[in-house]
């Protein structure tokens, strides 16, 4: 069973999102730890500032809201207690104040906002000291009389603290920010992934550019490239056998056909004959394609339907001797293209031959060009079957194993187009039989 493809930046979000929970577990433990101490306790903050808000400036004094006052009194047992002082020097208090503060009392004015803790229970005289600032006048407040301590009171009054203001952005950032951030940072990754895409590793020189992606992926990318440098090592080689092994083919085959010549007439002469002139149809076409491949680049300007003509007439004597009709139909008016003239005159020469092979000896072969460069070959024999016409123009493929041909005259003619930027297909043509097309896109046709 397959491995499902795992997500680069909904991993990396994950691995974030725990690291940053991690971290703030910790940071939340250890406030706890440091507010949670079991000896000492503090006055509760949430208390202090709710009390400190209960104080107003009013026509010149201080005033309490004792409605709220009284509720935060009787939810701390009746024993809060709070001083508060203007900078106009207007005092305000309520509850009964621990004598041991009378000192700090007297410089309230002064005091900044701090926290005095208690170690001795019932620890009524933890005091916080709030600052408030109203209506342009600075307001002082003392407040103590509701104690909170221990690991559990500390949890809670950090939970508090922090509350949703901090987790709440924290969850939007990891979830929703950071794979933005990761999935833009990752446009390199997808960038060489198309450039692979679009890869033609027959084309030597072939190679993904490794200054698309970050450091960390640059291996990978160089790697790639190693494989395509061995891959394209292993076509040099596999081409310079076939077309070394074709040389030397040439010469023993035409030693064989020249003894088989001074052989009496008779029926395994014709046979040998003709398996060895498949063999020479083999060499030549393997030196064929190793041609092309020398001759990348070396295209001219060239009329494309005065070529069509012209091997018109050549295989005209071929076409009709094998029992067929031939019709050829091209503009009288210039087809211009950039090609190679000697190519493009055996991808017409195998098409035809194709034709006059598995046309079933009957019919009309048409070769037809019309002013857009696009070239058809057809014949009115059985036809391909539709599974196989994608595999014809495979190396060594052959519709009937014990067919004639070589296996390399259709797959020679797709290597030609291919390299004059052009396409070829084959169809059903109108009367029945195959259709061979051949488009030599817009971009090289010039008329």
């Amino acid at each position: 069973m397959a491995r499902p493809i795992r997500s680069i930046t909904l991993g990396l979000a994950w691995r974030l999102f725990l690291a940053q929970a991690f971290t703030v577990l910790f940071a939340v433990v250890a406030l706890i730890l440091t507010w949670g101490d079991k000896d000492s306790w503090g006055m509760d903050m949430f208390v202090a500032e709710a009390v400190a808000k209960a104080v107003h400036s009013e026509g010149g004094r201080l005033v309490l809201d004792q409605a709220r006052w009284d509720k935060l009194d009787a939810n701390a047992g009746g024993n809060l207690w709070f001083a508060a002082v203007d900078d106009k020097g207007m005092w305000l208090e309520r509850g009964t104040i621990p004598a041991i503060h009378a000192s700090l009392l007297a410089r309230l004015p002064t005091v900044g906002a701090t926290e005095l803790g208690s170690l001795v229970p019932p620890y009524l005289d933890v005091a916080r000291v709030m600052i408030r600032n109203e209506d342009g006048r600075r307001i002082t407040v003392m407040v103590g009389g509701a104690p909170k301590g221990g690991l559990l009171d500390g949890a809670l009054m950090v939970l508090r603290l922090i509350g949703l203001w901090f987790f709440l952005p924290l969850i939007v950032v990891t979830l929703l920010v950071m794979p933005t951030v990761i999935h833009r940072a990752m446009r390199g990754v997808r960038r060489s992934a198309q450039q692979a895409k679009e890869l033609d590793i027959g084309q030597p020189g072939a190679r993904l550019d490794a200054q698309l992606v970050s450091t960390e992926v640059a291996p990978l990318v160089e790697a790639f490239n190693d494989a395509i440098d061995k891959v394209q090592q292993g076509y040099a080689a596999r081409d310079k056998f076939l077309a070394d092994a074709a040389h030397e083919l040439r010469v023993p085959i035409a030693v064989v056909q020249a003894r088989l010549s001074q052989l009496p007439q008779g029926e395994l002469k014709s046979q040998l004959l003709t398996d060895v002139a498949r063999l020479g149809n083999v060499a030549e076409h393997l030196l064929d394609l190793q041609r092309l491949d020398r001759n990348v680049g070396a295209l001219q300007r060239l009329d494309l339907a005065l070529l069509v003509r012209e091997a018109a007439a050549d295989l005209a004597p071929l076409v009709v001797g094998a029992g067929y009709g031939f019709e050829v139909d091209a503009p009288e008016a210039p087809v211009w293209i950039h090609g190679d003239s000697l190519a493009l005159g055996r991808v017409i020469a195998n098409l035809v031959h194709n034709a006059i092979v598995h046309g079933g000896g009957r019919g009309t072969i048409c070769v037809r060009l019309d002013t857009r460069g696009l070239l058809e070959v057809s014949d009115q024999g059985a036809g391909i079957p539709v599974g196989d016409r994608e595999a014809i123009f495979e190396p060594f493929h052959r519709l009937r194993a014990a067919g004639s041909g070589s296996g390399l005259g259709l797959h020679l003619v797709k290597e030609i187009v291919q390299h004059h930027g052009g396409s070829v297909s084959v169809g059903e043509a109108s009367g029945g039989g195959a259709s061979f097309r051949v488009n030599f896109h817009r971009g090289s046709v010039r008329r």
